[in-house]
C-alpha cells in the first residue's frame, strides 16, 4: 500500500531522515515510534507531501507520489493540535475537508452525517471548536479526516494533549474505526506503551534511521539494540555489564530475595500494583519489580531469569 524507497531528507546540513526504505500493507496499523528529534514526525511529513524528499522515493498504491501536492495523495491526516477552524462551527469544519472533492453536496452531507452518528458527534454539529472539549475536538479531527474517505490515514501524536482516561477511550475509538473502515493508518508517537497496545506492526526509529520493524511482541521481546530497549517498555529495561558483556534485563526478570548477584537499594517506588525497586550493582543500576516495599539502603541478592545480550551498538 505504501512504500519508501531509499528516502532521505536534509534541513541544510542536517539529515532529519537518513535513507529509510519500508512496505506498509493494505489495512495495517502501523506506528512509526521514536523520541523526540529522531525523525518520526518528519518522515510522516514526507509521506504527506508537507516536505519534499532530498533523495529517494515514495509509492501509495504503486503510484509514486513523490513530486505529488497532499491533496493528490489521497491521504487524511490527524494532528497534535487537532488543525479545526476556530471560526467555523464543526458542521463547517468537516465540510471544508472536503471542498477539493468532486461529488455532490447532498453526498457531502450525507457523510457528514454518517461519520458524525459513527463518531459521536453528531449533537456538536452546530458548535464550535472553543466549546468543545479536548475529546470532542480530538474526534471531530479525526472525523475530518474520515469523511474524505481516504486510502491513507496520517496521525502525528493525535492523543498527547489528551488526558489519561481520554487517551485511553481514544485510542480505542481509533482502532475501532481504523478496523471498521480497513484504512491503511500511520501513527506517530513517542509512547511506547501506546505503540506497543495499538500497532500491527511498530517501526523504531533513531537519529533518523531505522532501528527495528516488527510486530509488537517482537519488539518487547526481542529488541534489536540498546537504543530499542531502552525505548520501548514501562519501567524500561536495565543495562549492565557482567563477564565482560552487556546485557540488557526487564525488571519482570529481576528475582528478588536470593540468586548469585548482591546490591544496594537506591530507592523503592510505589506503582500501584506494585513496588519498583533500584538496585546499584556493578556501576551500574538494575530495577526489579517487588510485591512488598524494600528498605532503601538494604542490601539485596537477585537474579536473572531472561535477558537480552547486546553487543556495542546503540
Amino acid at each position: 500500500m505504501i512504500t519508501l524507497k531509499n528516502v532521505t531528507k536534509f534541513f541544510g546540513n542536517f539529515k532529519a531522515v537518513d535513507n529509510v526504505s519500508l512496505n506498509i500493507e493494505r489495512g495495517e496499523f502501523f506506528v512509526i515510534l521514536g523520541r523526540s528529534g529522531s525523525g518520526k514526525t518528519t518522515l510522516l511529513r514526507l509521506i504527506a507531501g508537507l516536505e519534499r524528499v532530498s533523495d529517494g522515493r515514495i509509492f501509495i498504491e504503486d503510484k509514486d507520489v513523490t513530486d505529488l501536492p497532499p491533496s493528490k495523495r489521497d491521504i487524511g491526516m490527524v494532528f497534535q493540535n487537532y488543525a479545526l477552524y476556530p471560526n467555523k462551527k464543526v458542521f463547517e469544519n468537516l465540510m471544508i475537508s472536503m471542498e477539493n472533492i468532486n461529488i455532490s453536496k447532498n453526498e457531502k452531507e450525507k457523510r457528514i452525517m454518517e461519520i458524525s452518528k459513527e463518531l459521536d458527534i453528531y449533537n456538536l454539529l452546530d458548535k464550535y471548536p472553543s466549546q468543545l472539549s479536548g475529546g470532542q475536538q480530538q474526534r471531530v479531527a479525526i472525523a475530518k479526516a474520515l469523511v474524505k474517505r481516504p486510502k491513507v490515514m496520517l496521525m502525528d501524536e493525535p492523543l498527547s494533549n489528551l488526558d489519561a482516561q481520554l487517551r485511553y477511550s481514544a485510542r480505542k475509538l481509533i482502532k475501532r474505526i481504523q478496523r471498521e473502515f480497513n484504512i491503511t493508518t500511520l501513527y506517530v508517537t513517542h509512547d511506547s506503551n501506546e505503540a506497543l497496545a495499538i500497532a500491527d506492526r511498530i517501526c523504531v526509529i533513531d537519529k533518523g534511521k531505522i532501528m527495528q520493524i516488527g510486530k509488537p511482541e517482537e519488539i518487547y521481546e526481542n529488541p534489536a539494540n540498546e537504543a530499542v530497549a531502552s525505548l520501548v517498555g514501562s519501567p524500561p529495561m536495565s543495562f549492565v555489564k557482567i563477564d565482560n558483556k552487556t546485557i540488557g534485563v526487564r525488571p519482570e526478570n529481576v528475582i528478588l530475595g536470593d540468586g548469585k548477584h548482591e546490591g544496594i537499594v537506591s530507592n523503592c517506588e510505589f506503582w500501584g500494583s506494585y513496588y519498583l525497586v533500584y538496585i546499584e550493582f556493578n556501576e551500574n543500576e538494575i530495577k526489579a519489580i517487588s510485591k512488598t516495599r524494600v528498605r532503601e539502603g538494604a542490601k539485596v541478592r537477585f537474579d536473572f531469569t531472561d535477558y537480552k545480550v547486546f553487543g556495542n551498538e546503540s
